[in-house]
């Protein structure tokens, strides 16, 4: 009897719950919208003064009374008209694909209402470096208002514009209004590349013959030579069933490359054996030299291949042409150190991938035997260059040692300082920024201007040879 009672109660109570979180909040196709009490006590002192009334009516409590309470509606009245005509929203204008670029976008303020916006505060949360935008407005009834902001873009990775709020307040200071703005918007900064001297290079004779494919496509003949286990990005068309069924594991087919073998770049993203913070650290090297030895391989006809172990494995197959790099440079662009990840141990999660006549080049700074030893497993048959970061140029101990090391192995080497790895301004083609010129009649004319963000062209016809 008494859970029949309770029933019709608690449905009851839902719906004044209900009925009035919708008086504060309001949910939008664009925004989610917040009307968010500030004088808190307020509602306080109009109680007291309406029980005084209640309980003594004369002049003075009707008067109090009868102004707090109309207070108290005028405000939240004028904070429920901007809730509902006030929108905002946010076009990027100008983009940017290289360091140095510039990036401009424009925020726009809509007032539908006849109330005027005393005050509009932006408030971003975009992660891209150096770019903080806020600041605050003021709108005339019916009117739109809008901001512009422009950065040049100083470190390569993938970023995000938003989300962001905008928030408003009535003339009294009763209620504010916040409309939180989910939509983001991803911005992709390649790094830059630099000239590498050809004597660090690896040589072609290194690598034993090359003849080049007549197939468009990566060559492969009808015979598979060997197996390996199945990794992430293998199609299951080379999958080896007897071999998989056999070993109770999935196995695919390696091919005899009719064309040259593939060349795998391995990066070193140990946190541990990098130096420096900023332009100036190790890491930006290595990911200046990765894009910059991709670029290489490419034009020399090589299919590039990726494997790193960040967060997670990445892996890109082995592919030739201008798609492959930037996919490469996609995929390398947000890379960063991470913890508890030795080189030797990515050695041996590529070892799998690799084919019998393929190059592996690595990149590294570190010092650390182990992965000198885990190289040496690999050089059966392949063709292994590394690439050391002389950490002496980052304030570490000197390599000098180390390459002698890798020489006894049979492992050849390059050692490159800090001003080996130049990065070239415009890599990818003319910066584009905001350029003025004044004439001599003192007329300033427009040069140039950044790179229209709905226009943007694919910049794979002018990078750098």
């Amino acid at each position: 009897m008494q859970a029949s009672i309770r029933q019709p109660i608690y449905s009851f109570l839902d719906k004044i719950r209900t009925r009035l979180k919708r008086l504060v909040q309001l949910q939008r196709p664009e925004s989610r919208v917040d009307i968010r009490l500030e004088q808190k006590a307020l509602p306080y002192v109009f109680l007291l003064a309406l029980a005084w009334y209640i309980i003594s009516p004369n002049l003075v409590s009707t008067c109090a009374a009868a102004a707090l309470g109309g207070l108290l509606l005028a405000s939240y009245l004028w904070a429920r008209a901007m809730a509902m005509h006030v929108s905002a929203w946010r076009k990027l204008h100008y983009s940017a694909f290289q360091v140095g670029d510039e990036l401009e976008e424009i925020i726009t303020v809509s007032n539908t209402s006849w109330l005027p916006l005393l005050w509009v505060q932006f408030s971003d949360h975009s992660d891209l470096p150096g770019y903080a935008i806020s600041g605050v407005r003021g709108a005339d009834a019916y009117s739109k208002v809008n901001w512009r902001f422009h950065t040049t873009c100083t470190r390569r990775g993938v970023y995000t514009l938003g989300p962001w709020e905008l928030v408003l307040g009535e003339p009294f200071g009763i209620f504010k209004v916040i409309q939180h703005y989910t939509h983001s918007q991803e911005i992709l900064v390649y790094p830059p590349l630099a000239h590498i001297p050809r004597h660090l290079l690896p040589h072609s004779s290194a690598f034993g013959d090359q003849r080049t494919s007549r197939y468009p496509l990566q060559d492969e003949t009808i015979l598979a030579f060997t197996t390996r286990p199945y990794a992430p990005g293998d199609p299951l068309r080379r999958v080896h069933w007897p071999t998989s069924a056999h070993r109770n594991q999935t196995y695919v087919k390696q091919f005899d490359p009719l064309a040259t073998s593939a060349a795998w770049l391995v990066p070193d993203f140990d946190d541990s054996v990098h130096m420096n913070l900023g332009d100036d650290s190790s890491l930006e090297s290595m990911i200046i030299l990765l894009a910059s030895l991709a670029d290489w391989l490419l034009r020399e006809q090589f299919a590039v291949g990726f494997y790193a172990h960040e967060h997670s494995p990445q892996l890109l197959r082995p592919q030739r042409g201008k798609n492959a790099f930037w996919n490469l440079l996609r995929s390398i662009a947000p890379m960063y150190t991470v913890t508890n990840q030795p080189f030797a141990e990515t050695l041996r999660e590529v070892r799998p991938l690799l084919g019998l006549q393929d190059m592996l080049l690595v990149v590294t700074p570190s010092l650390d035997p182990a992965w000198a030893r885990e190289l040496r497993k690999l050089s059966n048959q392949r063709r292994i260059h590394a690439f050391m970061l002389d950490p002496a140029g980052y304030g570490g101990q000197p390599a000098r040692p180390y390459m002698q090391m890798l020489a006894s192995l049979g492992v050849t080497s390059s050692l490159l300082q800090p001003g080996d790895i130049q990065p070239i301004p415009g890599s990818y083609g003319a910066l584009r920024r905001w350029e003025f010129r004044t004439l001599s009649t003192g007329r300033v004319i427009l040069v140039q201007t950044p790179r229209q963000a709905a226009n943007k062209p694919h910049p794979g016809e002018q990078r750098h040879g």
